[in-house]
């Protein structure tokens, strides 16, 4: 992929998945330190007048671009790395799952601040530390540089699947110079979806404030479920929602699928060898649903045909398996199921998965 490329992906597709991961986590700290600017000039003042949010609104673009650029700057250090160093600088799966749920945890415990539910969670504000106080008198500006600038360097850690994408083309080039610029490019890419929620976020805390407010808790809770599902699909835990409600048996179950099902069958008896093909594709992988007979060795093939999504790190915990497939690869797992049973595997983030089933 040439720099222009990158670019283009950054706009697009990679502006779309990376919002989805980071997008809820940008919005709760823009409305939550909206929320506090507010309540604190009511006090001030007794009730907010126009002059006061003329005031405010000159911050709502200093969050967005402290943001940005944090990440723009951590990413092209981190690219510079990738390309100089390779994959030792890359996060191991663990750490990505863990830095899921906080952001889960986090994006509920907002949600819980716009409620009012106790006074606990108004202290959700990342404070910086005492000498850089000094330096930014101002308390409001303080938390308008300091924790969007936090938030932007904590972005590396929870990189959505086209950024793992991105990463693996640092970690390709063999130049710290060439990853820098990729993983610059995309960042830039990305950039106008981040400014556009941003903003709107700032603007829709002030304007529509209570109804904001209940709308944006119910949609982080949401995505705080979501978030926190997804992970402990990772995990392999045994309490998921689709476990709990019987969701996930039911949907690949069905007769519906039946056919469907057979017909997507990928399974090649070579011998005494299971072969089994999965195809990553944009909407996930295919089959989503294949079975296997127990104790008979399985070659499992993952094969990527040119998609850049969070499918490509393919993950399948209860085999230990743990892969990314570059776009145009494939890889070649290989293990003996032991036990009958329906066993997940998915990407790394947990939002697409399958099923395979050992009869």
């Amino acid at each position: 992929m040439n720099l222009w490329t990158i670019l283009f992906t950054g706009l697009t597709t990679g502006g779309v998945s990376c919002a989805a991961v980071q997008g809820g986590l940008l919005a709760s700290i823009i409305a939550n330190q909206k929320k506090q600017e507010i309540e604190e000039k009511e006090k001030q003042n007794k009730k907010t007048n126009q002059e006061t949010l003329t005031k405010i609104d000159q911050l709502d673009w200093l969050p967005v671009a402290m943001f940005l650029s944090s990440k723009f700057i951590t990413h092209v250090i981190l690219g510079f790395l990738l390309g100089g160093l390779g994959a030792v600088f890359a996060l191991n799966q663990g750490t990505k799952v863990a830095l899921q749920i906080f952001t889960a945890l986090f994006m509920f415990a907002t949600a819980m601040n716009f409620l009012d539910v106790h006074p606990i969670f108004r202290h959700l504000a990342f404070q910086p530390p005492k000498f850089l106080r000094k330096i930014v008198k101002n308390s409001t500006k303080n938390q308008a540089i300091f924790a969007p600038a936090v938030l932007g360097l904590f972005s590396i850690f929870i990189p959505c699947g086209v950024t793992q994408s991105m990463e693996v083309l640092a970690i390709g080039s063999g130049s710290a110079i060439q990853g820098a610029l990729i993983m610059g490019t995309f960042v830039i890419g990305t950039s106008p979806l981040f400014a556009l929620l941003g903003i709107v976020t700032a603007k829709l805390t002030e304007t529509w404030r209570e109804i904001f407010n209940k709308t944006a808790a119910a949609i982080l809770i949401a995505l705080a479920i979501y978030s926190f599902n997804a992970a402990l699909i990772v995990l392999n835990s045994p309490i998921t929602i689709g476990k709990m409600t019987n969701a996930v048996t039911w949907f690949f179950s069905d007769e519906r699928f039946a056919q469907k099902t057979v017909e997507n069958q990928a399974i090649k008896q070579v011998g005494n060898l299971q072969k089994v093909t999965i195809e990553i594709k944009n909407s996930g992988y295919v089959p989503k649903y294949f079975k296997v007979k127990k104790d008979v060795p399985v070659e499992l093939t993952v094969a990527n045909g040119g998609t850049y999504s969070c499918a490509s790190d393919f993950v399948f915990n209860e085999f230990k398996i743990e892969g990314f497939v570059k776009a145009g690869s494939s890889k070649i797992f290989n293990f003996t199921p032991t036990e009958k049973g329906k066993f997940i595997f998915s990407c790394s983030m947990g939002m697409y998965t399958g099923i395979m089933e050992v009869i």
